[in-house]
C-alpha cells in the first residue's frame, strides 16, 4: 500500500498546484504521467513509450475535435447560429421567462455541435444583449447560458469520442445514459429559470440597451446544420438500444462530422469568396480554436498510458479495490460527496486528471466501464457549469460584470443535485443486482 499511497500523493500534489494556478493543466498532466511512471519504477524504455505513444493515444478524439471545430466555424460564418437565436427572440417577444427558456433550448441545440471559447463568445454576444435588455440580471444571464451549454454538451459527439476511446464504450451505451441525464439537466435548468426569473428578481428595462436589429436570416434549410451529424449517430444508437441486433452497427462519429461539414457547405447561401474558400477559412479558424483542447488531450493520453502500465496497476489495484464502492448505494453516495472534485481541474475533472483516474478505476472489479462513464458524465456537469477555471466561465463573468466565483455559488445548488440524480440513474442502469447488499 505504501507505493500506492505515493502514487495517489502525486495526484494530490499536482491537483493542488493546478488549483492554486501554479501549474497549467497542459503542463501538469504530462508531468504527472512521468512522475507516476518514475515512482512506480517503470523502465526507461517503457517511459519513452508512455510519452511517445501517449501523444497518439487519443488520435480519434483529436480528429473529432478538429472536425467539430470546422463544423462550428461553418455554423458561425454562414449565419446559422445568429438566425436561430434571432428567430427565437422574435418568438419569445418581451416575456423574460418564455424568451429565456426558448433561447436556452437554442443554445443547447447549438452546443451539441459547437465548442470552445470562440463559439461561446460568438453565441453569447448575440444572446446576452437580448436578455439584459429585458431586465434579466447579468448573473442570471451568465448562469443560464452555462446551464444550456452543458445540456447541449451531453450530446456533443466530441465528448462521446473521448469516452469511447478511453473506456472502450459503444455509442449505444453512452446514449442510454445521455438521454436520461439530459432530462435531469433540462429539469434543473427549467427550475433555475423559474426561480431566478420571478418578476421580483427582474430589473426595469434598460432604457439605453439597444434592441437588436432584424438580421438578414439564413435560409430555413441551413438551420439543420448543427443537428445533421447527430442524426446518423443517434439514429443507429437508438436502433441498437431498441432492436438489440446481433451485429449492431456503430455509425462512426468522424464520418458524421464530415457529413455535417458537407451539408453546411452545400446548404449555405453561396459565399462571396466561394465554398472552397469558406471551407479553408473554417479549417484554419477551427483548428486554431480547438488547439488548447488538443493540447490537453496530448497530456491526457500520456497520463492514461502511465496509469495503465502494468507496474502502476499492480501497485494501485489493491487500494482501489479497498475504497471503490461496489453497491448501488455506495456508488451514489461516494461519487455524490466527491462530485466537487470535478472543480478546479481536480481528479474527477475530465479535462484534468479524470480520464487517467477512470482508467485506474476500470482496473478494479467493483465498477465496469459504463458505471465509470456515468460517474464522470454526471459530475462533469458540475465542471461544465460551475468551474471557475473554465475560460468560458471567466469570459462570461467579465461580460456580465460579476465575479466568476459568484457563478459557482449561484449554480452549484442546482447542478449538484442534478449530478446526484445522474449517479442514481447510472447505478440503476450499469451496476449489477449482485452488487446490492
Amino acid at each position: 500500500m505504501g507505493m500506492a499511497s505515493g502514487l495517489i500523493a502525486i495526484f494530490a500534489i499536482v491537483a493542488v498546484l493546478m488549483y492554486l494556478n501554479r501549474l497549467p493543466a497542459m503542463v501538469a498532466l504530462p508531468l504527472m504521467a512521468v512522475a507516476i511512471a518514475a515512482a512506480a519504477r517503470v523502465p526507461w524504455a517503457d517511459l519513452a513509450g508512455i510519452i511517445g505513444d501517449g501523444v497518439f493515444y487519443l488520435h480519434k478524439a483529436y480528429a473529432t475535435a478538429i472536425l467539430g471545430a470546422i463544423l462550428a466555424e461553418i455554423v458561425a460564418k454562414t449565419g446559422v447560429a445568429e438566425t436561430m437565436i434571432k428567430k427565437a427572440a422574435e418568438l419569445g417577444g418581451d416575456r423574460p421567462l418564455v424568451l429565456s427558456l426558448i433561447l436556452t433550448g437554442v443554445v443547447a441545440l447549438l452546443f451539441t455541435t459547437l465548442g470552445g471559447l470562440g463559439a461561446v463568445i460568438m453565441v453569447a454576444t448575440i444572446i446576452f444583449p437580448i436578455l439584459l435588455a429585458l431586465g434579466v440580471p447579468g448573473l442570471t444571464v451568465g448562469a443560464l447560458f452555462l446551464l444550456s451549454m452543458s445540456l447541449g454538451g451531453i450530446f456533443n459527439l466530441t465528448n462521446w469520442q473521448l469516452y469511447k476511446e478511453t473506456l472502450g464504450l459503444s455509442a449505444s451505451a453512452i446514449l442510454s445514459f445521455a438521454l436520461p441525464l439530459a432530462g435531469v439537466m433540462a429539469v434543473a435548468t427549467a427550475v433555475f429559470a423559474a426561480v431566478q426569473l420571478r418578476p421580483s428578481q427582474l430589473r426595469r428595462y434598460w432604457q439605453n440597451s439597444p434592441r437588436p436589429a432584424r438580421p438578414a436570416f439564413a435560409p430555413w434549410y441551413t438551420l439543420a446544420t448543427p443537428i445533421v451529424p447527430l442524426l446518423p449517430v443517434l439514429g443507429f444508437g437508438i436502433y441498437n438500444l431498441v432492436a438489440r441486433p446481433a451485429g449492431a452497427f456503430e455509425f462512426p462519429i468522424t464520418t458524421a462530422m464530415v457529413i455535417g461539414i458537407a451539408y453546411g457547405l452545400l446548404a449555405a447561401p453561396r459565399p462571396a469568396q466561394g465554398r472552397v474558400q469558406l471551407l479553408a477559412r473554417s479549417a484554419v479558424d477551427g483548428i486554431g480554436a480547438v488547439a488548447p483542447a488538443v493540447a490537453l488531450m496530448l497530456g491526457i493520453g500520456m497520463l492514461i498510458k502511465a496509469v495503465t502500465h502494468p507496474l502502476v496497476l499492480e501497485q494501485v489495484r489493491p487500494l482501489l479495490v479497498a475504497i471503490l464502492p461496489g453497491t448501488r448505494l455506495g456508488y451514489v453516495l461516494v461519487f455524490s460527496v466527491l462530485a466537487p472534485l470535478a472543480l478546479y481541474r481536480g481528479p474527477l475533472n475530465i479535462w484534468g486528471m479524470g480520464f487517467g483516474l477512470a482508467k485506474m478505476m476500470a482496473a478494479a472489479p467493483a465498477l465496469g466501464p459504463a458505471a465509470i462513464m456515468a460517474a464522470l458524465f454526471s459530475v462533469g456537469q458540475i465542471q461544465g457549469v460551475c468551474d471557475p477555471t473554465n475560460t468560458h466561465n471567466v469570459w462570461i463573468a467579465n461580460y456580465v460584470g460579476v465575479d466568476v466565483q459568484q457563478i459557482l455559488r449561484r449554480t452549484m445548488p442546482y447542478v449538484w443535485p442534478a449530478a446526484a440524480m445522474g449517479l442514481v440513474i447510472g447505478a440503476l442502469l450499469f451496476l449489477q443486482e449482485a452488487r446490492i447488499p
